[in-house]
C-alpha cells in the first residue's frame, strides 16, 4: 500500500541529486510532486522521469529563496493539484569553502540565502496552504555539518572554510525546532542530508542509470 496518496508535495532543489530522488520516491508512494528548481532543463527532466514512472509531477522553475519566485511556485502547485499539505525544503548550496576573512559579503548572503532564506521563504508561504487543509508536514533537509542536534554539534570535525554554509544549516535546524512549538497542525522533520542521503540512496530504483546515488543535496 502507498504512503503518501493524496498527498502534495512541492519539493524544491529537484532537478538533480538527493531531490530528484526524493521526487520520484514520493510520487512512487502516491503524492503528486511538484518539482521545483532554477535550472528549467534538469528540473523538467525530473518531472518527466517522474512521469515515466507511471507518477504524477510538474515542474516548477524559480530561485527558493527569491519571494516572487516562491509566491509563483506555490501558485502554480495549488492551480495544477489542488492543495498542498506536504514541503521539503531540499534546496541549498554550499557556497565557496574559504577562510570567512576572505568571503565576500557575496559569497555569504548567496549561501546563506541558498541554505537558509529559502526554507524560511518557502515554509512562509507554503503553510498558509496547509492550514486551508487542516495541516501538513514540512521535512527541512540540511546537513550534520552544520551540528542538526546538541550531541551532533559537540561531535561534528572542525570545518574551517565553511562558516557561512554551517551557520545556514544550523538556523536551518533552529528553524525547524521553533516549528514545534506552535499550535498549527504542522508537523516540522529535520533531516541531516549526510543521513538522509544515505536512506534515499538505499531504497532508489535498483539499476536504474536516470536515478544515480545523490552527490550532492543541492538542486539548480
Amino acid at each position: 500500500m502507498v504512503q503518501l496518496a493524496g498527498k502534495v508535495a512541492l519539493i524544491t532543489g529537484a532537478s538533480k541529486g538527493v531531490g530528484r530522488v526524493m521526487s520520484r520516491m514520493f510520487a512512487a508512494e502516491g503524492a503528486a510532486v511538484i518539482c521545483a528548481a532554477r535550472s528549467r532543463d534538469l528540473v523538467e527532466e525530473t518531472a518527466a522521469l517522474v512521469k515515466r514512472d507511471g507518477g504524477r509531477a510538474i515542474a516548477a522553475i524559480g530561485d527558493a529563496a527569491v519571494e516572487a519566485d516562491v509566491l509563483r511556485m506555490v501558485e502554480a502547485g495549488v492551480k495544477a493539484c489542488g492543495k498542498l499539505d506536504t514541503l521539503v525544503n531540499n534546496a541549498g548550496d554550499g557556497g565557496p569553502t574559504k577562510p570567512v576573512q576572505d568571503y565576500t559579503a557575496e559569497d555569504w548572503f548567496y549561501t546563506i540565502n541558498s541554505c537558509l532564506t529559502s526554507s524560511y521563504m518557502c515554509t512562509r508561504f507554503v503553510v498558509p496552504e496547509m492550514l486551508k487543509v487542516g495541516g501538513g508536514a514540512i521535512v527541512n533537509i540540511s546537513s550534520v555539518a552544520g551540528g542538526g542536534s546538541p550531541t551532533a554539534l559537540a561531535i561534528a570535525r572542525p570545518r574551517p572554510g565553511r562558516s557561512a554554509r554551517r551557520t545556514g544549516w544550523r538556523s536551518s535546524w533552529r528553524l525547524t525546532t521553533s516549528g514545534r512549538r506552535g499550535e498549527e497542525p504542522l508537523r516540522p522533520v529535520h533531516r541531516g542530508d549526510g543521513r538522509g542521503a544515505s536512506a534515499l540512496s538505499a531504497t532508489r530504483p535498483r539499476g536504474d542509470p536516470d536515478c544515480p546515488r545523490p552527490s550532492r543535496r543541492t538542486g539548480r
